[in-house]
This record gives C-alpha cells, sequence and structure tokens, in this order.
C-alpha cells in the first residue's frame, strides 16, 4: 500500500514539475515574443516614438532571465513552484496584450491626426484647398518665386450672382454648382498650380512660373469654358448656367523690404481688386 502511494506521489510530482516547466516555457516565448515585437514597433516608429520602444524591448529582453531560471532550477533540482509559474504566464501575457494595445491606440492616435492634417488642408465640400492650406502654397511659391526669379500669378475667381442660384434653386443645387464649378478649373489647370477655395463662391488659382500675359491667357480660356458650359447641377430640373469674374495680380520677383506674408497679402488684395473691378464693369470677364 505504501509503495502504491509512493508512486502515486512521485508521478503526482512530475505531473506538477511538467506543468511548471510548461507554464514557464510559454511565459519565456510569450516575454520573448514581446520584446521582438516591440523592437519590430521601434523600427516602424517616428523618432518621437521610436527609443520609447527600443527601451521597452531591452527591459523586456533582460527580465528574460526571470522567466529562464526557474526552469533551470527545475531541471537541475527537480524544485518547483507552481503559483509562480502560473503568475509567470499570467504576467507575460498582460505584457504582451499591454504593448498591442499601445500599439493599436498609437496607430488610432496618428490616423485621426491625418484624418485632422486632411481635413485641415482639403475644403471638405469641393475638394479643393481650403483657405488656409492656400495662404500656405501662396506663401511657399512666393518664396520660390524669389529662389527661381520667375514671375509668380494668381487668378480670384468669384461666381456672379451667386445667391440667385441659392434663392431659386435651392443651397444643395448650390453646392452642387460649387463642386462641378471646382471640376471644370481642375481640369484647366496645369499639374503644378494650385486651386483654393477662399471663401462661399470665391476661389483663388496660384500659378507658379506665369506672368501676367499667361495668367491671362489662362484666365480667358477658364472664363470662357465656364461661360459655355449648358449645365453646373444635373439633379437640377432647370439648367443652370454660370458666369465668372476674375481679377489676375502678378509677383515680379525684385528685392523687397517687405515679409513673405505682407507680400501675400497685398497679392491677393491686389487680385481681389482686379475682380471687383471686373464685376463692377459688368461682370463675365477678367482684370488685371
Amino acid at each position: 500500500m505504501c509503495e502504491i502511494l509512493k508512486t502515486e506521489a512521485i508521478t503526482t510530482d512530475s505531473l506538477m514539475i511538467t506543468i511548471a516547466l510548461i507554464l514557464y516555457s510559454l511565459s519565456l516565448i510569450t516575454q520573448a515574443g514581446t520584446a521582438f515585437f516591440a523592437f519590430l514597433l521601434a523600427k516602424k516608429s517616428p523618432s518621437p516614438f521610436k527609443w520609447g520602444w527600443i527601451f521597452l524591448g531591452i527591459g523586456l529582453f533582460l527580465m528574460l532571465g526571470r522567466r529562464i531560471s526557474p526552469i533551470a532550477s527545475i531541471l537541475e533540482t527537480s524544485h518547483f513552484n507552481l503559483l509562480d509559474s502560473i503568475l509567470s504566464l499570467l504576467i507575460s501575457t498582460a505584457l504582451l496584450i499591454g504593448v498591442i494595445g499601445i500599439h493599436r491606440l498609437m496607430s488610432r492616435i496618428n490616423s485621426d491626426n491625418d484624418l485632422l492634417i486632411a481635413l485641415s488642408q482639403i475644403d471638405p465640400l469641393t475638394k479643393c484647398l481650403s483657405r488656409t492650406e492656400s495662404l500656405y502654397k501662396l506663401s511657399n511659391e512666393i518664396k520660390r518665386s524669389f529662389r527661381s526669379k520667375n514671375h509668380l500669378s494668381i487668378l480670384e475667381i468669384d461666381i456672379d450672382r451667386f445667391k440667385l442660384i441659392n434663392d431659386e434653386h435651392g443651397h444643395a443645387i448650390g453646392d452642387e454648382v460649387l463642386c462641378s464649378l471646382t471640376r471644370s478649373i481642375k481640369n484647366l489647370l496645369r499639374v503644378n498650380d494650385h486651386l483654393g477655395r477662399i471663401g462661399g463662391e470665391e476661389f483663388i488659382v496660384i500659378l507658379p512660373e506665369t506672368n501676367q500675359e499667361s495668367a491671362s491667357i489662362i484666365a480667358e480660356r477658364i472664363r470662357k469654358e465656364i461661360e459655355q458650359t449648358t449645365n453646373f447641377a444635373q439633379t437640377s430640373n432647370r439648367p443652370v448656367r454660370l458666369t465668372i469674374s476674375i481679377g489676375i495680380a502678378t509677383l515680379i520677383p525684385i528685392d523687397s523690404i517687405y515679409s513673405i506674408d505682407s507680400l501675400g497679402i497685398s497679392l491677393l488684395k491686389q487680385a481681389d481688386d482686379a475682380m471687383y473691378r471686373a464685376k463692377n464693369n459688368g461682370r463675365n470677364q477678367i482684370a488685371l
């Protein structure tokens, strides 16, 4: 009877030892995988987060010793602590889940930041540049104009009697008209030109490396295309036709005491004054 009990005790101990070894091994593999994942994220992350992932990976790697020593001790002495092996696996699993959770949170934050940047750069209705981004592009193009000594022109475009369209057809049709107009203008621009919406029905076209004569040709081409288009609102019961007034201003890159921002404001004001001159002269025309 004693021999049977002794045999059963040895079998139970062997089973417990095996379970402890399995738990410690799983803990070791899980923590090693977590450390590897942290180093992998460090490689892919931008600078502000790179060092955080590197040090986390180093810490997790150094902690592997706490997972290896119990395994070595069991193999040498057959002494084990089942509770410690369970806790080791739980801790390693929690670390892995935590690292994955932080990674997902950072990815979501980066996605949200990208979305906010995109929303700040693009007008949500017409999908052309927003006012802020248009002014930023204008500032950059002014700097480039001074570096290259090439002229820079801008067009300020305003829809003639747009309020009547909203009053007669409704604001939904008015929005459709703005989107259709934007597409028509984009089709007439060059790759390096910029189209932005700076007001309700006001747009700006930035024309790099373009003198006043070339800008006038481009503006007249846009004006004619808009005038000849028979319908800007496909969902309307009646065709919606448009005309536009365009003001043109050109920057000649000579030495100036004014700042880039001041030059941008001045250029916009000149284009705005020219646009209102076109309106006062009868609309549906360009003015320098």
